[in-house]
């Protein structure tokens, strides 16, 4: 008699995943991507259009902020927008080679009580956004899964945004983002912990954003300078279990799982595997919402290996570059999970 009702839950749960399969196809998948790329990746441009000539920004950007979300965009010196542009620019996500399709947009405005004592920083909420990495209707479809979602879990991370704004983030990781080490020293021993929210702003200079209610953020703040490490793809798990360390004051740098090596100039523990390692001092400090968003001037950048460094996509982006290849989707999804896991 019991298994009535066992039979029915199974009929409901096939007929659910059949209507996914509809709607969805094969496009349920992490919306953080691990995949690995060479440096620097040359497979999404961004442009900035509304001053005449789309300009190539693709390393002259950040993101500065989650809630609210803010973009910061580095000017040259003479070249700055006009008080009329600022209110009509426009980021566009694109294939950097083969037929250059524009992948997603983000309208600008200028943000409110945001400037820069650098010059030459300027600092956008999103107006609209729009992506095209998937069909309309399905891309709909996640869109209403992602609202109803939103609506009946209890939101832990702390982190307000509102649905355009969510939306604009998805299309920022459509460049791939990638995920790095942060080495600080202070006198309480210092941290290393991971990050992705961050980008070359140009002319040696470098922007990465922090949620300021984590310990990491008033730690860098103190220490005023770090060093910034990339790495291998196999060292993906690696940097997942660092996340954590966002939460903790301090470190005991013999207790890593992996070696350390001292930077060139600040002596401060690097992994040794890393491939890439860039020492900053902090210049600007910006305390913006959710974030504080940190510019500073690279004092040294060395390379020590050209593998492939881990990256962050969004999942939609994925969906895109293997779309049509069922099977290499399959297949990369089985590896997203072993990265993470460290297999």
């Amino acid at each position: 008699m019991s298994s009535a009702p066992n039979g029915r839950m199974s009929i409901v749960k096939n007929i659910r995943r059949a209507i996914g399969n509809v709607v969805f196809g094969d496009t349920v998948i992490p919306q953080e991507f691990t995949i690995g790329l060479t440096n620097p990746q040359a497979e999404i441009v961004v442009w900035l259009h509304g001053m005449g000539a789309p300009r190539d920004v693709t390393s002259f950007y950040s993101t500065a902020c989650c809630a609210p979300f803010v973009l910061c965009i580095a000017f040259e010196k003479g070249k700055e927008p006009s008080e009329k542009q600022l209110k009509r620019l426009s980021l566009e996500f694109c294939e950097r080679t083969g037929q250059k399709r524009v992948l997603g947009k983000i309208g600008l405005k200028p943000a409110k009580a945001v400037t820069s004592t650098a010059g030459g920083l300027f600092f956008f909420e999103v107006r609209s956004s729009a992506n095209y990495c998937l069909p309309s209707m399905r891309l709909g479809a996640h869109y209403l899964r992602e609202s109803y979602s939103l609506w009946r879990n209890v939101n832990s991370s702390g982190i307000e945004m509102s649905l355009l704004e969510r939306r604009a983030a998805i299309v920022t990781f459509i460049r791939p983002h990638p995920i790095s080490l942060v080495s600080v020293l202070d006198s309480h021993g210092g941290n290393i912990f991971t990050m992705n929210i961050m980008n070359d702003l140009g002319h040696g200079h470098f922007a990465f954003a922090l949620k300021h209610s984590r310990t990491a953020a008033p730690l860098v703040e103190r220490a005023g300078r770090l060093a910034l490490s990339n790495i291998p793809l196999q060292q993906t798990r690696i940097a997942f279990q660092l996340a954590a360390n966002h939460f903790k004051q301090s470190i005991e740098w013999d207790q890593l799982p992996f070696k350390t090596k001292p930077s060139t100039k600040f002596r401060i523990p690097v992994p040794v595997f890393a491939l890439r390692v860039r020492e900053m001092e902090v210049e600007e400090i910006h305390k913006i919402g959710s974030h504080t968003f940190f510019v500073a001037k690279i004092v040294s950048d060395e390379t020590f290996d050209h593998s492939e460094m881990v990256c962050a996509i969004h999942g939609f982006y994925q969906a895109w570059r293997l779309r049509g290849r069922e099977a290499e989707l399959k297949e990369s999804l089985v590896q997203d999970r072993l990265n993470k896991k460290g297999a």
